[in-house]
């Protein structure tokens, strides 16, 4: 999909069409053997701008989103469009929002692992230092259930503590077992195109705060209670 994006062939670009507060474009692809629709945003306004918002961010946390075997983000890559550098990602289809999910009172097939994907979630957005569980960027595929987390360019605060507001409470053993394995030093080449010396200190902090939250839940309530292996909707 990767290649998809990168190397189809442009049919479309539809401009301001995509909502959204820095009005990112609609392009519809076609390879010749697939088509598609994707997400092209160019903002790029890094810290230490007032209010940060930058694709780059886009493309950091999908980086750390495959170093962590993780499946959170439709794929993205960087590419040039009219002109513009930008992140184009994967516009996903037969998705819901969580918010419209709970409007619509529509109950997952399986509640424990719609849960723990949503507490992968949790544990990315402390590491990355986002939002936490905004309901309009966390996408719900209809046929599979498979839980998404879009719109990171807000994301990756020179910040060395977790989120106030996003206790951790649960993560996958192979979450877990991935942060606690993550070489700071190939995070570090991965993310250094995109994030600034200081943004990489603050996640590499974020990483071993979360390490540390994890074993102290485990001490006090018990593996079991807190670590699970991911099930499949």
């Amino acid at each position: 999909m990767e290649n998809f994006l990168s190397k189809a062939r442009v049919v479309r670009v539809s401009k301001g069409q995509a909502g959204g507060r820095t009005a990112p474009w609609v392009v519809s692809l076609d390879d010749g053997r697939m088509k598609g629709r994707a997400i092209f945003k160019y903002v790029h306004r890094p810290r230490p701008a007032m209010i940060p918002d930058s694709y780059f961010y886009e493309l950091a946390a999908y980086e750390l989103n495959k170093l962590l075997d993780l499946e959170l983000m439709p794929p993205v890559v960087v590419r040039k469009l009219d002109g513009r550098s930008g992140s184009l990602q994967v516009m996903l289809t037969g998705v819901i929002t969580e918010a419209q999910r709970q409007r619509k009172g529509l109950n997952p097939p399986d509640e424990e692992a719609f849960q723990q994907a949503l507490a992968e979630v949790v544990v990315f957005e402390n590491l990355v230092y986002d939002q936490c569980l905004d309901q309009d960027d966390i996408l719900i595929s209809m046929n599979t259930w498979q839980v998404w987390r879009i719109d990171f360019s807000e994301s990756f605060a020179p910040v060395p503590e977790l989120l106030t507001d996003c206790p951790i409470r649960r993560c996958s053993r192979e979450l877990f077992n991935s942060l606690s394995r993550l070489d700071p030093g190939l995070l570090t080449n991965k993310l250094k195109p995109y994030l600034s010396e200081q943004e990489i200190e603050a996640l590499l902090e974020r990483k071993d705060l979360i390490i540390a939250a994890i074993k102290k839940l485990i001490e006090e309530q018990g593996e079991e209670a807190i670590l699970f292996t991911r099930k499949k909707n």
